[in-house]
């Protein structure tokens, strides 16, 4: 899979897997390094994970949960309490959190994972879907969550890359059949615009169709829809298909995966796509990929010194390896059931 890829880091979505259904060829990849968000309780379901390839990229700091409320293994201290310089920061603030689903719960699912380089905080998600009745405040209080991590965020001067399954067609261009969908559910184009999801989704994008006046506190647009960018007017850029219709073959789908990032390092991408040859899900990859060299605080800098420690990378050279001191506490390779002692030789 990494091979076919030929990524630097991948995030994947619903893993489906417990703690206890972890095995070394998830975890001891070598040349990668690995953070998980698992379900605390219910058995199959959600994940997501992060793989980072140890030789262009290493965090500074990582996180579980949208919100900062989880621990870091072995700790009985959230994220959000720890000293200021292990903190990804963002948290959302009391008060901005509305509805009866607590922060704890919100996180209990497995739905996020969050990594900090130097050059911007990468957040992957799950968001929930709709299925029924039952899950709408749970699936609007985890989209108002993560829209409120990624604004504050903004607000302290960091620059975000969100990606994963939203689970959200943004609008018309984004899904087959919609005219039939709109008869058969007796709705407007414009009431399928505003439902409160895609409401949130063309609030926190440029370019969005939003239709009114905007929400408090969703008054600026702060990401790019990357992949619409790169391709503005492409029809059938779909990335899920409905496996029970086998509706892949006629490319009858929606999409509803993305690579959302912040207006400074817009610039730094050269492209985005969508991966619909490469099979084995009901969804295809999504990839956007950064220039080698890009402006970074005034000055054109090589990637790799700012998706790493610093001193690890300059001008694109390697200054040292990477070493155990590196793991930070949530890779999964410090998970105690994998050999530690064999950490380098995973690494090379």
């Amino acid at each position: 899979m990494f091979d076919t890829l030929e990524a630097d880091i991948i995030v994947m979505q619903e893993t489906k897997i417990q703690r206890k259904d972890l095995r070394d060829d998830m975890v001891l990849v070598p040349g990668w390094d690995v953070y998980f968000s698992l379900p605390k309780y219910k058995k199959g379901y959600s994940g997501v994970v992060i793989y980072t390839r140890s030789s262009k990229c290493c965090p500074i700091r990582a996180e579980e949960g949208i919100t900062g409320a989880l621990c870091p293994p072995n700790s009985s201290i959230k994220f959000r309490d720890l000293p200021a310089e292990q903190q990804i920061g963002g948290y959302p603030k009391p008060g901005q959190l509305s509805g009866t689903i607590d922060e704890h719960s919100l996180d209990s699912e497995g739905r996020c994972v969050i990594l900090e380089f130097p050059a911007f905080v990468l957040i992957g998600v799950y968001s929930p879907a709709t299925r029924d009745e039952t899950r709408t405040e749970f699936r609007q209080a985890f989209i108002d969550a993560m829209d409120i991590r990624v604004r504050n965020l903004a607000t302290i001067g960091k620059q975000v890359v969100l990606c994963g399954d939203l689970n959200i067609v943004r609008s018309e261009l984004d899904v087959a059949g919609l005219p039939e969908r709109l008869r058969k559910e007796a709705i407007t184009l414009g009431e399928f615009i505003s439902t409160p999801s895609r409401r949130f989704l063309n609030q926190i994008v440029f370019g969005g169709h939003v239709i009114g006046e905007r929400d408090q506190g969703r008054e600026k647009p702060i990401l790019w829809d990357l992949c619409r960018e790169f391709h503005p007017k492409r029809t059938g850029m779909y990335t899920c298909w409905e496996t029970r219709k086998n509706a892949r073959p006629g490319n009858f789908g929606s999409r509803i995966d993305y690579v959302l990032c912040s207006s400074a390092i817009k610039g730094w991408f050269i492209d985005s796509n969508i991966q619909e040859g490469l099979l084995g899900s009901d969804h295809c990859p999504v990839f956007a990929t950064l220039g080698d060299t890009v402006n970074f605080a005034g000055t054109e800098v090589a990637i790799e010194d700012i998706m790493n420690p610093s001193g690890m990378f300059k001008k694109g050279k390697r200054q040292r390896e990477l070493c155990p001191k590196d793991l930070l506490p949530t890779s999964a390779k410090l998970i105690p059931e994998f050999d530690r002692a064999s950490w380098q030789d995973h690494n090379r």
